[in-house]
């Protein structure tokens, strides 16, 4: 990936790593889809004020009602034998904490158990205060039952929070065996569900939308290089008109080398720049990409996405008229013979939209860190200083949406909002990163101040490594960015810190801060000392695990060359234990 012509920065992923049997691409993720047939279930509807359909034929219903400590939940499926359902960070498998319901010589039996990874779920070393079983029933070929969680855990390393404000992923799995084992095929699934009252701005599936247009960009078709990395690129046009808006991102995966697909809008690009229109792709790692806007990208484990009625990204003469489409090939294999034509289609409208939503870019500028190997937890942080922040209009923006994104090494991410010395609630945390299942994550609408510091930290295993990460563009290097999707939009479109190591350029070397707006050729780079400045950090919650289960990691471990800003941070200290031997797949997800 290449962000702006000031930065380097990638999305990587080597084909022989990634799980077998993916979420498809453009597949719509269901979403608080109700069904009108409720009469099957045994237990007490009027208990729950939410309800969400979980499959595709209604046979596995979800309900809720949240509450200020625990929440409770009703869990039902047309089957004869044992139950799950998890709540995931992702979407994923790893990370899951999971209620399981079946029958056992003949009472109801209840688990909460952890995924540590792809593989079966251990049971919990709490069965006491994290859930807790209301009632549960198996007749007539249903299974069902209620039980409580607790919202906020108490044990990270075992146990998950729930997002009961705004959008939770649930995955689940059912059997007609109460033997809890591998389930059969198709028995699984997982759902993005809304479970809080807010306004949701954007959803993460195809939604039709009346009266829009539709638009796509194809790359020309290029020869896939035997070589592990390539970047191709090439300009388009976008349609035409004062001021279009962008309404859904209908994003396709056209080959199994493909690996992402990033959209950048053109500012002030040349006469030359322009000529690249209509012509074959430049796949070449000399390639300076002259636009520096972030618009959208694909990556693996994510869908469509739709904004919701009254918003959309703008576009057009009083924007930007240009986008650079970028492709990334992964080729591990070095296999010979592949070709692909990428492509990424849009909708739009040239009518007015009532709010024009903008997309922020945090996290590392140009790959300039370096991770210690052998560690579990290293963690990278990079601070937006309160001199870019402070270009936002008075009343501040309002943040609906994170996009996470890390390599494989990735496993924890956080963004903080800083406001007067003291953190107030995180803007983003994001536990049991998965490359195989990134999507945009819904907040509850996250209001940001001109003058709030944010500071983005990505933390990464490197266990497996005996030589330094680099960050960088290709499979094995690794990166870090968190891109906010907010509105109103302006002008801003990245804020964060670069390191300029011994080189001088307008008097200023070493860390300083970096402010990228749309009106201004080059980004502004100036002196801050809210890269160095400690602040009031949150108390950390979730950590009351014992000994046992649960592992600490100290600041101290943060490579040599991150900011002193990243040794005050209260650490993520989720760690991924994984199991040594896989045992019975509990396959929740299309993996």
């Amino acid at each position: 990936m290449l962000l702006s012509r000031y930065i380097h920065a990638g999305i990587s992923a080597s084909l022989s790593a990634l799980p077998l049997l993916m979420f498809p691409l453009g597949m719509p993720v269901m979403v608080n889809a109700a069904s009108s047939d409720t009469s099957w279930i045994p237990f007490d509807l009027a208990q729950f004020n939410g309800n969400a359909t979980l499959d595709t034929k209604g046979d596995v219903q979800l309900f809720w009602k949240t509450g200020d400590e625990y929440s409770t939940y009703g869990i039902a499926s047309r089957s004869k034998g044992y139950l799950a359902l998890g709540f995931s960070e992702t979407g994923a498998m790893t990370g899951a904490d999971i209620a399981v319901g079946s029958m056992d010589n003949g009472e109801f039996k209840f688990e909460n158990r952890f995924a540590a990874g792809f593989v079966s779920p251990e049971v919990s070393k709490d069965q006491q205060n994290n859930m807790r079983l209301k009632e549960g029933h198996q007749q007539d070929g249903v299974t069902a039952f209620v039980f409580e969680k607790k919202n906020v855990a108490d044990c990270l390393a075992e146990q998950v929070n729930v997002n009961t404000e705004s959008w939770q992923w649930f995955i689940y799995a059912f059997s007609d065996e109460n033997t809890f084992a591998q389930h059969k095929a198709g028995n699984k699934g997982k759902s993005y569900v809304k479970l809080g009252t807010g306004e949701t701005i954007s959803v993460n599936e195809i939604r039709p939308v009346d009266n829009a247009k539709n638009f796509t960009l194809t790359q020309s078709e290029v020869a896939i290089p035997t070589q592990e990395t390539t970047y191709c690129y090439t300009m388009h046009k976008m349609p035409s008109g004062k001021k279009n808006y962008i309404l859904g991102e209908r994003p396709e995966r056209s080959s199994d080398f493909l690996h992402h697909l990033v959209l950048y809008a053109c500012y002030g690009i040349t006469d030359q720049d322009k000529e690249m229109v209509g012509k074959d792709a430049v796949c070449s790692d000399d390639f300076s990409n002259p636009c520096n806007g972030f618009v959208t990208e694909w990556s693996p484990g994510m869908s469509g996405r739709t904004f919701e009625p009254g918003y959309g990204k703008p576009f057009g003469e009083d924007y930007y008229e240009y986008v650079m489409l970028e492709t990334h090939y992964n080729n591990p294999d070095l296999i010979d013979g592949q070709k692909d034509a990428a492509s990424f289609s849009f909708i739009y409208t040239d009518q007015p939209v009532k709010t024009e939503v903008g997309s922020l870019t945090l996290g590392d500028v140009g790959n300039r860190f370096t991770l210690e190997p052998g560690k579990e937890l290293v963690a990278v942080s990079r601070v937006c200083t309160p001199e870019c922040t402070g270009n936002w209009p008075e009343e501040g923006i309002t943040a609906f949406s994170v996009f996470h994104h890390m390599h494989y090494r990735g496993r924890n991410a956080r963004v903080q909002i800083i406001r007067d010395g003291k953190e107030i609630a995180p803007l983003s945390e994001l536990r049991h990163f998965d490359y195989g299942y990134q999507f945009s994550k819904g907040l509850n609408q996250i209001k940001l101040l001109p003058g709030d510091m944010l500071i983005t930290t990505c933390e990464f295993e490197t266990t497996g490594d005996t030589e330094p990460v680099k960050g960088g563009l290709s499979s094995q290097q690794e990166m870090c960015f968190s891109w906010v999707d907010y509105y109103p939009a302006n002008t801003i479109m990245m804020c964060s810190q670069f390191d300029m190591g011994n080189s001088t350029k307008d008097g200023l070397t070493g860390v300083v801060g970096f402010c990228s707006d749309s009106t201004k050729p080059e980004a502004e780079r100036f002196e801050s000392a809210s890269i160095t400045n400690p602040f009031e950090a949150l108390p950390e919650t979730g950590n009351t695990c014992n000994a046992s289960n649960s592992t600490g990691t100290d600041s101290s471990d943060n490579a040599a060359d991150d900011s002193a800003a990243s040794s005050s941070l209260p650490s993520l200290t989720l760690l991924i234990t994984m199991l040594s031997t896989l045992g019975f797949y509990l396959a929740f997800n299309d993996y």
